[in-house]
């Protein structure tokens, strides 16, 4: 993983995984998605870009986010 140890604390970091749709076909599970992102302290959603599955929300979490740490952060 790429270290974020000089990054902005405004940052926000999500594992997306993609294709969530064509399930006899992925690469690992659910729960081990989950894992990694919760051990790089990222959220994880799945979507779909074929039926727009979760892409909005998905944006919208890490627009959500960039902005309550923008206004936690002090002046």
């Amino acid at each position: 993983m790429v270290g974020f140890a000089h990054c902005d604390s405004t940052v926000a970091r999500m594992l997306v995984r993609n294709k969530c749709n064509l399930e006899t076909i992925r690469d690992g599970s659910v729960e081990e998605g989950k894992t990694l992102a919760e051990e790089e302290d990222m959220f994880f959603m799945e979507t779909s870009a074929l039926d727009s599955m979760n892409v909005k929300e998905a944006f919208e979490l890490v627009i959500r986010e960039i902005y309550n740490n923008v206004s936690r952060k002090p002046n």
